[in-house]
Formats: C-alpha cells, sequence, structure tokens
C-alpha cells in the first residue's frame, strides 16, 4: 500500500524476534513426551488470559472461555487435568519453545511462520480477517485503507501481524487488543485488520463509539489450531484423535457456540494438516 500509516521504528520485526527467541530456547531440554504428561496427571496449557472469549478472568478471578473448555476436554481425554498457564499473545511460543508448557492456546493460528518452529494440530475452528473502525466514513476493502489519511493499528503477535506486514509495513502495534481498540474510540487510529471475533469483548467499554466490522472477501481463511513441540509426535498424534472426536460429537461446536454467540463455521475438507 501506498498509504502513509502510523510509524513504530521496527515494530512489525516481531515475527523474526519471537521466531528468533523460540530457536533460542529449542536447545533446551527436550518438551515433555506424551508418557511423561500421562505420569505426572497434568496437562500444561498455555491460555491468553487477555482474549475473551478464548480466555479471561471471570467473576470470582478464575479463568473462563473457549480454550479452558477446550483444555479442560483435551486434558480429559488423556486421562489427566489441565494446568492453565497464563500467556500472551507474543510469548505463547516462547513458553512453548521453553518447555514451560506442552501445548498452547490462545488464537494459535496455523501459518508457515509458525510451523518452522512448532507443530499444530488438526483445527479447532476456522478464522477469516475483518476490517474493524469506529465512526463513519469506513472503508469496506484493502483498497479502501490506501489512503494518506489512514492509520492502521494492531496488536503484536497475533496472527494478523504477517498480513499487516504485507499490506500496511508502517502500522503501529500495540500491546494488546485493550491497547488497539483504545486507540481506536479515542481517534489515535483509524482501522485494524483482525478476527473480529476476537476484539468484539472490548468493543463494550465504548458504547457512545459506532463500531463497524467489514469481512475481507477474497482473502483466505486460517485455521485455529494447538500449538505443541514438533519432536512430540505421540502428543500430536493423541490430540488429533481427541479433536476429531470432539468435532464429531459437536462438543467443540457447542463450546464454540457457548463462547462466541454464533454457530461455528464447517471446516473445508482437506484443512486437516
Amino acid at each position: 500500500m501506498r498509504g502513509r500509516f502510523i510509524t513504530q521504528g521496527a515494530g512489525l520485526m516481531v515475527m523474526a524476534a519471537w521466531l528468533a527467541a523460540a530457536c533460542a530456547t529449542s536447545t533446551q531440554a527436550g518438551a515433555r513426551d506424551l508418557g511423561r504428561i500421562i505420569a505426572s496427571g497434568t496437562l500444561n496449557v498455555g491460555i491468553n488470559p487477555g482474549l475473551p472469549p478464548l480466555g479471561q478472568y471471570g467473576r470470582t478471578n478464575a479463568l473462563e472461555g473457549f480454550d479452558i473448555d477446550i483444555a479442560t476436554q483435551l486434558a480429559g481425554a488423556l486421562g489427566v487435568r489441565a494446568n492453565l498457564v497464563p500467556v500472551t499473545s507474543a510469548g505463547r511460543i516462547p513458553y512453548l519453545m521453553a518447555n514451560k508448557v506442552d501445548i498452547i492456546l490462545g488464537g494459535m493460528t496455523r501459518s508457515p511462520e509458525r510451523a518452522r518452529v512448532i507443530a499444530f494440530s488438526a483445527p479447532l475452528y476456522t478464522e477469516a480477517f475483518s476490517i474493524l473502525t469506529p465512526g463513519t466514513g469506513h472503508p469496506d476493502s484493502l483498497a479502501a485503507l490506501d489512503r494518506p489519511d489512514m492509520r492502521l493499528v494492531e496488536a503484536r503477535g497475533s496472527s494478523a501481524v504477517p498480513f499487516v506486514a504485507t499490506h500496511a509495513p508502517q502500522a503501529l502495534l500495540l500491546d494488546g487488543y485493550p491497547d488497539v481498540i483504545r486507540a481506536l474510540a479515542q481517534g489515535r487510529a483509524d482501522a485494524m485488520i483482525d478476527v473480529s471475533e476476537y476484539v468484539t469483548h472490548y468493543l463494550a467499554a465504548y458504547p457512545a463509539t459506532h463500531w463497524h466490522v467489514t469481512h475481507l472477501a477474497g482473502v483466505p481463511v486460517d485455521y485455529d489450531c494447538v500449538g505443541l513441540a514438533q519432536d512430540n509426535a505421540p502428543l500430536l498424534a493423541r490430540l488429533n484423535q481427541a479433536i476429531a472426536t470432539m468435532h464429531r460429537t459437536h462438543a467443540m461446536e457447542n463450546t464454540y457456540e457457548k463462547w462466541f454467540g454464533t454457530p461455528m463455521a464447517p471446516l473445508p475438507a482437506g484443512s486437516a494438516p
């Protein structure tokens, strides 16, 4: 794009940064294999508590959300309990590679960049990018973002960062979705590109702002999966078996509708790894 966007130095080098961090920690002791996980009685699961409805702290300060329910079901399929470990979007992969967790959730979108350092399970659900804008005069396409006065903003570590890096390499990266939504609501930014279901929870904090969501037609869909170490094939096989059962029994779809408030889009044939 030729438009002038908010700048932040080398902010969009974040993808390279977490890849480097992941590779740096990959020389440590190997990840816990399936046998060690079962023997311990616990599955350590990285959960992002700042990404509702995937994960959040409820009224009793306990973690709740889609990922918590999925983690509990996956651990149950292994015959163990889920030990929830709070992580951030940017810290998920480094935590996994440092063996602080056995698997990671938190909107873990399958991508070629991430697949260089971690393995992915079969898909949990599909993701599609949208443009979120406050007020009127909202852009309805990527081409509409190509204006000299358009300011694009995004959250560090999100699945949209590589997409934004290609289409708006000077976009501003902030630390999380609350900061991004606040910047939009306060008029410090004009638009963001991301999975709209991940950010709608934060819009209620600014009820006076009119929010508009435009789904991006023609942009390939992504798949949200479980992330785990590449050398953990037996664990991957058991997770995929559990995920297939959850889809077959509609447990996955029911959990999705419970937390997102809308039916889950069917997974296209051949979408599994």
